[in-house]
């Protein structure tokens, strides 16, 4: 990356330039103020944001009264050297109302991804089903397993659907939780790219014993196999963000989910990247636990060929109209 001086920064004719506020964890927005000369080397003599206040006419430190400090990492200026973004670590809310980023609404009914829909939509229609042996119990012979992009990565997905699936679980789970948690399996990407939004820890349930002390262990028995989760990365009385790949029969989630609670572990919020809805996954949690599971694709199965639907709200209005 070419490295530019102060000089080189285009203030206007008020001596001002506009300046972004990046997370530099979650690289969300945060928010945007003005800084003059004196602000931009007083940020990087003591790496702390400084601005200027156009309204108050003075400079000021984000965080002087509220302790809600930005630790700039890095500045970057643009093409035109007219803007900069500041990359940084906050302290607390960038907003005055105490939300996270000033930038907490959204323009009534704007939403543009139905591109993006039908481009999974028609991943579905091209997906392969398996037959794979059924051993969650005795009422079936044969689990009908979908091969497909969003959670086998065959044939890998494009990033921008992979983003899509992570913006849409990060907008409809909750915020206030201590770690995003995710079962050692295809839901590993997605739950790193949300525990990456929402900048909080990746703990992993694994499938093996490492060695190290679990938190837990939970036997599980899904439509197609069965074996042992080892709960790493997690203390007693924490809460968790659940992510999964997948929900079909709810076996795993179901067996996660006891034992977790069995340890005081707060379930803040679950979400998975699909819900194979033939198999009622999500009735069978909802129904035991309270728990309503968000899912971005819905995937109906049948005889010989998948069905997807894609739901931005993570497919709560259609899982509340199934349960009237």
């Amino acid at each position: 990356m070419i490295e530019l001086k102060v000089e080189d920064i285009k203030f206007d004719e008020k001596g001002l330039v506009p300046v972004i506020v990046q997370d530099w964890n979650t690289g969300k927005i945060l928010m945007q103020a003005y800084a003059n000369r004196e602000a931009v080397e007083l940020t990087l003599k003591t790496g702390l944001a400084h601005f200027y206040s156009r309204s108050r006419k003075r400079l000021w430190l984000k965080g002087e009264t509220s302790g809600n400090v930005q630790k700039v990492r890095k500045i970057l200026i643009d093409c035109d050297g007219d803007s900069l973004i500041y990359q940084a670590e906050p302290a607390g809310p960038a907003c005055h109302t105490g939300n996270y980023s000033c930038f907490y609404r959204s323009l009534e009914g704007y939403r543009n991804f139905d591109d993006i829909a039908k481009e999974i939509e028609g991943y579905f229609k091209k997906a392969s089903l398996i037959n794979k042996k059924w051993v969650r119990d005795q009422s079936k012979e044969l689990y009908r397993y979908v091969l497909n992009p969003i959670t086998e990565n065959v044939p890998p997905p494009s990033p921008r659907v992979m983003s899509f699936i992570a913006d849409v679980i990060d907008s409809v789970t909750r915020d206030d939780f201590d770690k995003v948690l995710v079962p050692e399996s295809f839901g590993l990407p997605i739950a790193a790219l949300v525990a990456e939004r929402k900048g909080k820890p990746l703990a992993v349930i694994r499938k093996r014993d490492l060695g190290a002390e679990p938190l837990a262990t939970a036997e599980y028995f899904s439509g197609y196999e069965k074996g042992t989760y080892y709960i790493y990365g997690v203390n007693e009385g924490e809460s968790v963000l659940l992510i999964d790949d997948a929900i079909s029969t709810g076996g795993t989630m179901e067996a996660v989910l006891r034992e977790l609670q069995s340890f005081s572990v707060d379930i803040a919020d679950i979400a998975v990247s699909m819900s194979k809805e033939t198999y009622g996954g999500r009735k069978l949690i909802f129904e035991q636990f309270g728990y309503i599971i968000k899912a971005p694709v819905l995937v109906y199965v049948e005889e010989s060929s998948v069905r997807a639907e894609v739901h931005p709200d993570g497919g709560v209005k259609k899982f509340l109209e199934s349960i009237k």
